[in-house]
């Protein structure tokens, strides 16, 4: 995994969809054997425990500095039965390209294997580099992936 080209993104919130995962710098969520990069879903209950998912646990990632975001909310997750909140249950991984290189015209090709399943919605998406006309999505975006099934 070149770090000088790749950056993982680590943070708890979901962004912008609202996805129901943390996203990691965790090996076991992204790697890469023989030359193919592997981006794999783990359980948030296999690292904190069943219990602590839904109930009585907080998450910080500032107080260990994993967290790549500059807002706090979306470092944080508080687990809390009585107020129906849980820790994201799937670890997993976001890498960008955004602070090594980007594109102005060109051919992008992806060979991906993607997986299928409820709960799941693997993405590639292309995002500008630069932000110029506002956040997300306001910039634009292009999205390489498949729709999942039964959407």
């Amino acid at each position: 995994f070149n770090t000088d080209t790749w950056t993982r993104e680590v943070r708890l919130d979901g962004y912008g969809n609202g996805q129901f995962e943390w996203t990691t710098a965790d090996e076991e969520n992204s790697f890469v054997k023989d030359g193919v990069l592997y981006l794999v879903p783990t359980l948030t209950a296999d690292k904190i425990g069943d219990d602590a998912v839904v109930n009585g646990y907080t998450l910080n990632l500032t107080t260990d500095g994993t967290c790549t975001s500059t807002n706090v909310t979306q470092c944080a997750a508080v687990s809390n039965s009585s107020l129906l909140q849980i820790i994201n249950p799937v670890r997993s991984a976001r890498i960008h390209t955004k602070n090594s290189f980007s594109i102005k015209y060109g051919k992008v090709e992806v060979t991906a294997r993607m997986p299928t399943g409820d709960w799941l919605w693997p993405a590639i998406w292309m995002l500008p580099k630069d932000n110029v006309y506002g956040e997300w999505p306001k910039s634009g975006e292009i999205d390489v992936s498949p729709k999942p099934q039964g959407m």
